[in-house]
C-alpha cells in the first residue's frame, strides 16, 4: 500500500512540475515567485512556429545577399585590391572595399574593421574582413569573391600572448597609422598592451614572509569559440520614409546596436533607424559587439534594397568573437591552521585583434578576488593584444580562465598543508557582510552552501575503488565566483488595458535563458493576476523602451527591478483612479485579481474594467480612465554606480564599489581516466548555484545544465589550435564539442539550487548563468589528480596533454 501511495505522490509531482505548477489554488495563484511556471515562449518553439530571423528572408522578394572575403594572413599590409572583375559580374548589386572613400569611417585609420567592415590599409588577424559583396543570391556573390584580386603583402605577426607582451614583439597595430592601443594611449610596458590594472591590500611582502606555507603555479586557460547553433544574422531593410530596419540576432537593440550604428551613419537617426531582435537562440556573449550589422546597414544604404548577411560556420570561427585566453601565475601563503594570508598575482588577458577594446586584467582579476576572504594581495594584471581572432565578452568574462588558477592552487595547499580540500576552502570564504579585497561589502553570497553539498553529493570522503585496469578514478570538488558589472539602465513599460489584461514592454536580450517568463512571473505576482493575462512585447525600438543589453547575468537583476517598477506605478494609477471613483484616497485602495479594494468605504471591490470609462461627449475626459487607452506605467532602474579606482586618492586600486553583487556556485565530479589514452570519462556531477531567491527554479535548473555542459567542453576538450598564424580547426569536426557520449547518464548528473537573497534584487533574485561554469575545470582536475596523481595545469584538458603528463611522470618515476 505504501508504495502505491509513493507511486501516486510521484506521478502527482511529476504532473505538477512538468505543466509548471499549472494546478495551484486560486489562493496561490498571485504569487508565480518561485514556482516553475511554463516558459512563455514554450509552444511557439516547440511547434516550430517561432519566427528566427532568416525566416524573415521568405518575406523579401528583391533580398540581397552579402558575402565576405576575408584574409588569409594574420599580418599583411593590403598593397591593392581590384574588384573589376567581380563588379562586373551579372547579378552582383555592389561591391565594397575598405579603402572606399564614401564610407562613413574612411578617414578614420581602423575604423571600419573594428565592426566587421572591410579592412582599409592592413589585416590584423587571419579572418578579418577584406571585400564585401552584394548580390542577388548567395552563389553569385560567392563566385564574384573569387574574381577579386589581392595583393598582400605581409608583416610579422605574434599569436602567442606570452611573446606579445614583450617590448620588441611584432606590433599588432602599426603605430604609423596613428592609431594607439586602449583608451590611454600606449602603455609603457609594450606596444601590444592595452591595459592594466594594480591593486594593492595590507602588507603582501610581510605576510609571505610570515607564512607557514607557501605554494605557487603558473596555468593556462585557451582560446575558445561559443559555438552557438544559430549563426550571427540580420537582414537590412531601407523604406520608402529613409528608415532603416534592421532585423537581427544581435544583443542589446539599444544599447548595443543602435548606439553604434548611429555613430556610425551620421545620416541615420533615431527616428529613422527601427531595430528588432527576433526568437533568437544563444550566443553566450558572442553577439556582444555589432560585427555584422554595420556592413548590412552600409550595403542596404548603397542599393536601397533589403540585404541579408549571415556569417558561415567557418566565419563564426574565424570572424566572429572568442574569449579571451588568460594566463594567471598565482602564489598563496598560509597559516599551519590553513588559514590563507596572502595572495600575489600576474595575470594576463589575450584580447586577440582588439582595435579599441580596452583590456586591462581586471575582469579577469576579479575572479581572484570574490570568493575567499584574503588580507594581503597584490594583483599585477594587463590585457595584450594578438593577431588572433579579435575577443568579446564569452560567459563568464575571463572569471572562469582565472579561477581555473586559483582552485588548483588551493587543492595544492590543502596537500601541503595535509588539510582537507572542503575544509580548507569552507575556513576562508568570506562571509556575508565582510568585505572583499576591493573593499565592497558582500551582502549575497552561499558558496558555503554550495559548497557542503556538492561534497555530500558526490561523497568526497569515500575514496573511489580501482579495478587494476587502465582506467583510474578520482573525485574533486571546487568553488567559483563572479562579478555582475554595473551595466546602465534598463526600461519598463506596464499597460494595463480596459478588459484587465497586462502587457509588458522591455528590450531586454531573450537568447532562450527564459528572461521572458522570469519577468512575466514578476508582473503577475506583483500585480496580483493570473499570469495567464500578462503578455510580453519585447526588443523593438519603435515600440519597446531602452535597455542596455543582457551581457554580466544582469537580466533577472536590472530589467525585473524596471519590471517591478513599471507595475508598481501601475498599481498607483489604478489606486488614484478607484479612490476617486468612490471618493476615497489611494492608500484606501488595494488592487488585486483585477479588482480595487476598498477600506473605510460601503463599497468592497470594484472590478479595473469598470474603471475605463467609454467616450462621452457630454463628459470632461481629461482625468479618469478611457476605454481604449490602457494605463501605463513606467519602470526605470540603474544599479547605482561604480566608484572610481584610479586617480589621487586611489593609488592602490581598490574601491568600495568595483562591481555590483556576485553570483557564486560549486561543483564536484568524479572521474574516470585512461592512463593509456590520457583520455578522460565523466562518470557524476553535482552542480550547486547561489542565484538569490530563484524566479523560476526550472529555469535555474536549465542554466545550471547548460553552463555544465558548457564548460565540459571548454575544461577538456575545446580551444583553437593555429599553425602559421591561421586557425586550422575551423569546423564542426576539428573542433571538439562535448556531446552525449562525453557526458554521464542523467541519474549522475545531479544539481540544486541553494540561495542567498540579494537584498535589492527583484523579490531578492540575482542571475547566474555565468557563475555555473567556474568550478567544472578546476573540479575535474582534482579529480584526474586524485586517479592518477598528476595536475594539469592548461586547460583544456585534452586527451594528449593528460597523456604527455602521465609519461612525464612514469618517466620521472622512473629515474
Amino acid at each position: 500500500m505504501l508504495k502505491i501511495l509513493l507511486l501516486v505522490f510521484q506521478v502527482f509531482l511529476n504532473f505538477y512540475f512538468k505543466f509548471g505548477g499549472s494546478i495551484m489554488s486560486d489562493c496561490e495563484k498571485t504569487n508565480y515567485i518561485g514556482k516553475s511556471v511554463q516558459r512563455v515562449d514554450v509552444h511557439e518553439k516547440a511547434t516550430g512556429k517561432a519566427k528566427y530571423f532568416e525566416d524573415y528572408q521568405v518575406q523579401y522578394r528583391d533580398l540581397l545577399h552579402v558575402k565576405v572575403l576575408r584574409s588569409p594572413h594574420a599580418h599583411a599590409k593590403i598593397v591593392s585590391i581590384d574588384v573589376s572583375a567581380a563588379e562586373a559580374l551579372p547579378g552582383v548589386a555592389t561591391v565594397v572595399k575598405g579603402s572606399d572613400t564614401d564610407l562613413p569611417w574612411s578617414d578614420i585609420p581602423y575604423g571600419s574593421s573594428y565592426y566587421g567592415n572591410p579592412a582599409k590599409d592592413e589585416v590584423i588577424w587571419a579572418g578579418q574582413a577584406v571585400v564585401a559583396i552584394a548580390a542577388e543570391s548567395i552563389e553569385i556573390a560567392e563566385q564574384a569573391l573569387e574574381l577579386v584580386k589581392v595583393v598582400y603583402e605581409e608583416l610579422p605577426y605574434v599569436t602567442d600572448q606570452h611573446i606579445a607582451m614583450r617590448p620588441d614583439a611584432p606590433e599588432v597595430i602599426s603605430p604609423e597609422l596613428g592609431f594607439a592601443a586602449g583608451y590611454m594611449g600606449f602603455q609603457p610596458e609594450g606596444p601590444n598592451i592595452a591595459g592594466s590594472y594594480k591593486m594593492t591590500l595590507g602588507d603582501v611582502d610581510k605576510a609571505f614572509s610570515e607564512a607557514d606555507v607557501i605554494v605557487e603555479g603558473e596555468y593556462q586557460a585557451n582560446k575558445k569559440s561559443t559555438s552557438q547553433i544559430e549563426c550571427n544574422g540580420c537582414i537590412a531593410e531601407y523604406q520608402p520614409d529613409g528608415v532603416v530596419k534592421l532585423i537581427s540576432n544581435g544583443m542589446g537593440v539599444h544599447g548595443v546596436l543602435k548606439k553604434h550604428l548611429l555613430t556610425m551613419y551620421p545620416q541615420l537617426t533615431a527616428s529613422t533607424l527601427r531595430i528588432i531582435q527576433p526568437v533568437t537562440g544563444g550566443s553566450f556573449g558572442n553577439r556582444l559587439f555589432p560585427t555584422i550589422e554595420p556592413l548590412a546597414v552600409l550595403m542596404t544604404l548603397r542599393t536601397k534594397r533589403p540585404c541579408s548577411y549571415v556569417l558561415s560556420r567557418k566565419e563564426m570561427f574565424t570572424s566572429s568573437p572568442s574569449n579571451w585566453p588568460v594566463f594567471t601565475k598565482l602564489k598563496l601563503g598560509a597559516k599551519k591552521d590553513g588559514t590563507i594570508i596572502a595572495e600575489d598575482f600576474y595575470l594576463v588577458e589575450d584580447a586577440g585583434a582588439q582595435i579599441r577594446g580596452y583590456y586591462d586584467g581586471r575582469l579577469s582579476a576579479s575572479g581572484l578576488m570574490c570568493v575567499y576572504n584574503i588580507p594581503n594581495v597584490r594583483c599585477d594584471s594587463y590585457g595584450v593584444r594578438t593577431n588572433t581572432m579579435p575577443c568579446a565578452p564569452y560567459r563568464g568574462l575571463g572569471v572562469p580562465e582565472s579561477e581555473w588558477a586559483m582552485e588548483n592552487l588551493l587543492d595544492e595547499l590543502a596537500e601541503k598543508l595535509n588539510m582537507d580540500p572542503l575544509e580548507l576552502r569552507l575556513k576562508n570564504i568570506i562571509k556575508n557582510g565582510e568585505c572583499n579585497a576591493y573593499g565592497e561589502k558582500v551582502t549575497s553570497i552561499a558558496i558555503g552552501k554550495c559548497l557542503e553539498a556538492v561534497a555530500k553529493s558526490i561523497e568526497i570522503d569515500e575514496p573511489c575503488q580501482q579495478d587494476g585496469g587502465p582506467w583510474k578514478y578520482g573525485k574533486g570538488i571546487a568553488a567559483g565566483g563572479k562579478q555582475n558589472t554595473p551595466l546602465g539602465r534598463a526600461e519598463a513599460d506596464c499597460l494595463i488595458h480596459s478588459d484587465g489584461s497586462v502587457e509588458i514592454l522591455v528590450s531586454c536580450d531573450e537568447q532562450g535563458m527564459g528572461a521572458q517568463s522570469a519577468l512575466r512571473q514578476m508582473a503577475a505576482t506583483e500585480l496580483q493576476i493570473d499570469i495567464d493575462r500578462v503578455k510580453m512585447t519585447r526588443s523593438d525600438t519603435a515600440v519597446t523602451p531602452y535597455d542596455n543589453f543582457g551581457a554580466s547575468s544582469r537580466t533577472t537583476y536590472t530589467t525585473g527591478n524596471a519590471v517591478v517598477i513599471a507595475c508598481q506605478d501601475a498599481i498607483d494609477q489604478l489606486k488614484e483612479a478607484a479612490g476617486r471613483e468612490v471618493g476615497l484616497a489611494k492608500k484606501q485602495v488595494t488592487i488585486k485579481n483585477g479588482k480595487a479594494y476598498f477600506v473605510g468605504s460601503n463599497i468592497e471591490s470594484i472590478d479595473i474594467k469598470d474603471l475605463f470609462k467609454p467616450f462621452d461627449f457630454f463628459t470632461q475626459q481629461t482625468w479618469g480612465l478611457l476605454q481604449g487607452t490602457p494605463v501605463r506605467g513606467r519602470g526605470v532602474f540603474c544599479p547605482a554606480p561604480a566608484v572610481p579606482w584610479f586617480g589621487p586618492g586611489h593609488e592602490d586600486g581598490r574601491t568600495p564599489r568595483m562591481w555590483n553583487w556576485y553570483q557564486y556556485s560549486a561543483f564536484g565530479a568524479e572521474v574516470a581516466v585512461n592512463t593509456e589514452t590520457g583520455q578522460i570519462k565523466l562518470l557524476k556531477l553535482v552542480s550547486t548555484a547561489d542565484t538569490g531567491n530563484p524566479i523560476n527554479p526550472k529555469l535555474v535548473e536549465g542554466q545550471i545544465d547548460g553552463g555544465v555542459i558548457m564548460a565540459l567542453g571548454f575544461s577538456t576538450l575545446d580551444y583553437h589550435m593555429y599553425e602559421n598564424g591561421k586557425m586550422i580547426n575551423a569546423n564542426m569536426s576539428d573542433y571538439r564539442l562535448p556531446t552525449v557520449l562525453e557526458t554521464p547518464l542523467q541519474k549522475n548528473f545531479m544539481r540544486a539550487i541553494l540561495p542567498d537573497p540579494l537584498p535589492d534584487g527583484p523579490f531578492n533574485a540575482k542571475g547566474c548563468a555565468e557563475s555555473m561554469m567556474i568550478p567544472i575545470g578546476p573540479a575535474i582536475a582534482a579529480a584526474v589528480y586524485q586517479a592518477i596523481g598528476v595536475r594539469p595545469k592548461e586547460m583544456p584538458m585534452t586527451a594528449e596533454r593528460l597523456l604527455k603528463l602521465i609519461k612525464d611522470k612514469e618517466a620521472n618515476d622512473a629515474k
